[in-house]
């Protein structure tokens, strides 16, 4: 499977952790819905991840630590949610991350270390 947008279908709850199970997925696109609850660790399973958009939902709590190993990660986005605390740092996508957006968000400590669009 190469990618799956789910974007802008008025889905509602947790992300189910059942996404985990989709490791050969490139894309996921959550957008512009009302799902809740944090961000699952189980993004960490999908090692062939380039792009997660998680924008424009109702999400809170930290961004998993475990996202820092997704090794093809180049576009991030979780904009307009309720996320807090700090961003991952350790990031072995440094490198190749070109698009992180967290436009209205109030994080704590630093950001990336890497050059972001």
């Amino acid at each position: 499977m190469c990618g799956l947008d789910l974007s802008s279908n008025q889905l509602t709850g947790d992300i189910p952790q059942q996404i985990g199970d989709l490791v050969q997925i490139h894309a996921l696109n959550f957008s512009y819905n009302k799902l809740v609850g944090s961000i699952p660790k189980v993004f960490s399973n999908l090692k062939q991840l380039e792009s997660l958009d998680l924008s424009n939902n109702l999400l809170s709590g930290n961004i998993p630590p475990e996202l820092g190993t997704l090794d093809f990660l180049s576009t991030f986005n979780v904009s307009y949610n309720n996320l807090s605390g700090m961003i991952p740092t350790q990031h072995h996508t440094s490198h190749i991350l070109r698009v992180v957006s967290m436009a209205i968000q109030i994080f704590v400590d630093h950001i990336l270390n890497t050059n972001v669009q």
